[in-house]
C-alpha cells in the first residue's frame, strides 16, 4: 500500500512538472521588424484624403511592401484582439524601410534582445539581418514573407513559413504523380543556375520514382542553351508523344523566355495533349500572355487559398470588412494566420515551442502551416538515410503549397 501510495504521489510530481513545462508565460512579447515607411505612407493618405477628385486620387501611389506591412499588421491584430489567451501580450512595431542598415539600427536597441519572436523583415536582405539577430541571441524567428534558402543556415530558431521552391517543386511532383500517371514528362529550362537547380530537382524526383513504380514516367531533361538529349540535338516538338498526356515543365523565372517557349509549341496542341507546367512568380507577371497560359491548362503553386466553406475564414473576412471597409488581401489573411499560428503553439507548447511545431499542421484563413525540420545534410559524412538524426536543423519550413489550374482564365485549387 505505502509503494502504491509513493507510485501515485511521484506520479502527481511528475504530471506537475509536465504540466508546468508548457505553461505559457504570463507576458509574451512579439517584435515586428517591417517596411511600414511610416513617415511617406502617412503623406501619400494625407493626399489622397486631400485629393480634389478622383483621378487626382488615383495617380496617388503607396509603396507596395508598406501596403502589405500594414495590411499584415492589421490581420495580426485582429487575430490578437479577438482571442482569450490566458498570458497578456506586447507588439513592438518597427519601421525598417526595407532598409539592411536601418534594420541593424532597429536591432541594437536594448529591448530588441527581451523578444520572445521577431517576426520579419519582408525583403532577402532585412530578413537575412534579422535572422542573423535572432540566432545570435537565441530568439524564435518567424519568416513570412521571403522563401530563400539562404537567409540563415544551422540556425534552430528560424521558422520559414513562405514556402521554399523545394516546397513548390515537390508538391507541383506530387500532383502530377496524382493527376497524370505514366506521362510523359518534359523539364525544360534555361542556363540561368535557379532554373537549372529548380529542373535537377524535378529530374531527380521523377528518376526516384521511376526505380520503383509499377507505371513509369518518360522524362526528359532539356536545357534550352543545348538542346541535347543522350548526345544529340533535338526539339521540344520532337520530345512530344501522341496519344499520351505530355506534361511540359518550364522551370524559368523569365516571363519572355515562357512566353517564347509557349509560341513555340502553341500550334501543336491539337495534335498533341499538353499540360504546362510553371513557376509560382508567374502569377505576379505583367507581360505573361494570359491566353498562352490558359490554353495550355497550365498548373501554378501558390501556398495561398481562401476556403470560404470554413465558418473560422467568413468571420475573419466579415468583421475585418467591418472594421476596415474593404475584404481583407492576402497579406492581412497572412497576419492573421500567423498570429493565430504562434498564439495557439505558445498555448500548447510553451515559450519554447519551436520543438514541438516539427509535423505539426495549422490550417487558417489564407494559409496552411505544415512545419518540417529542414537538415543540413552537407554537414553530416553519414548516408542521407542516417544523417536526418544526427544533421544539424538548418531551420523550420512550411512545406504546404497548393497547386492551381487555370480555366477559363481564372484559377481554380487542383491539389
Amino acid at each position: 500500500m505505502r509503494k502504491t501510495a509513493l507510485s501515485f504521489i511521484l506520479l502527481l510530481c511528475l504530471t506537475y512538472v509536465a504540466i508546468a513545462q508548457v505553461q505559457p508565460p504570463a507576458v509574451y512579447r512579439i517584435g515586428l521588424v517591417l517596411p511600414f515607411q511610416t513617415y511617406t505612407t502617412a503623406n501619400r493618405i494625407e493626399e489622397f484624403r486631400t485629393a480634389h477628385d478622383v483621378v487626382s486620387a488615383h495617380k496617388i501611389k503607396i509603396n507596395e511592401d508598406a501596403i502589405a506591412s500594414l495590411d499584415f499588421y492589421e490581420g495580426l491584430l485582429q487575430s490578437l484582439e479577438s482571442r482569450n489567451d490566458s498570458f497578456q501580450i506586447e507588439v513592438y512595431a518597427y519601421d525598417c524601410w526595407n532598409s539592411d542598415s536601418v534594420t541593424k539600427a532597429i536591432l541594437k536597441k536594448p529591448e530588441l534582445k527581451t523578444m520572445d519572436v521577431i517576426i520579419g523583415g519582408m525583403n532577402t536582405a532585412t530578413a537575412k539581418t534579422v535572422a542573423d539577430f535572432c540566432k545570435q541571441n537565441k530568439i524564435i524567428n518567424l519568416q513570412p514573407f521571403s522563401p530563400s534558402k539562404s537567409l540563415t543556415s544551422d540556425n534552430p530558431y528560424h521558422i520559414k513559413l513562405a514556402p521554399t521552391i523545394d516546397s513548390h517543386v515537390d508538391n507541383m511532383y506530387l500532383s502530377i504523380v496524382d493527376s497524370f500517371p505514366g506521362a510523359n514528362i518534359i523539364i525544360y529550362t534555361s542556363n540561368q543556375a535557379q532554373d537549372k537547380s529548380v529542373a535537377a530537382r524535378f529530374d531527380s524526383l521523377f528518376k526516384d520514382y521511376n526505380k520503383t513504380a509499377a507505371t513509369r514516367f518518360t522524362s526528359v531533361l532539356l536545357n534550352t542553351s543545348t538542346m541535347m538529349v543522350n548526345g544529340k540535338k533535338t526539339t521540344a516538338s520532337e520530345q512530344l508523344k501522341a496519344g499520351k498526356k505530355n506534361v511540359w515543365i518550364i522551370t524559368s523565372f523569365e516571363e519572355s523566355f515562357v512566353n517564347g517557349n509557349f509560341r513555340v509549341l502553341y500550334s501543336m496542341r491539337d495534335k498533341y495533349d499538353i499540360v504546362a507546367y510553371g513557376m509560382p512568380t508567374w502569377l505576379n507577371g505583367d507581360i505573361l500572355r494570359l491566353d498562352y497560359v490558359n490554353d495550355y491548362q497550365t498548373r501554378i503553386s501558390d501556398p495561398f487559398y481562401v476556403d470560404t466553406l470554413q465558418a473560422q475564414t467568413r468571420d475573419f473576412i466579415t468583421a475585418y470588412a467591418a472594421l476596415y471597409n474593404h475584404n481583407p488581401s492576402r497579406e492581412a489573411h497572412l497576419g492573421y494566420d500567423v498570429a493565430n499560428f504562434l498564439m495557439d503553439a505558445v498555448t500548447q507548447n510553451g515559450k519554447d515551442f519551436v520543438a514541438g511545431i516539427a509535423t505539426q499542421r495549422y490550417r487558417g484563413t489564407g494559409y496552411t502551416f505544415d512545419i518540417a525540420k529542414n537538415y543540413n545534410r552537407n554537414a553530416s559524412t553519414l548516408p542521407a538515410a542516417l544523417s536526418e538524426t544526427v544533421a544539424p536543423v538548418n531551420f523550420y519550413e512550411n512545406r504546404h503549397v497548393n497547386i492551381y489550374r487555370v480555366v477559363d482564365y481564372q484559377l481554380r485549387r487542383v491539389f
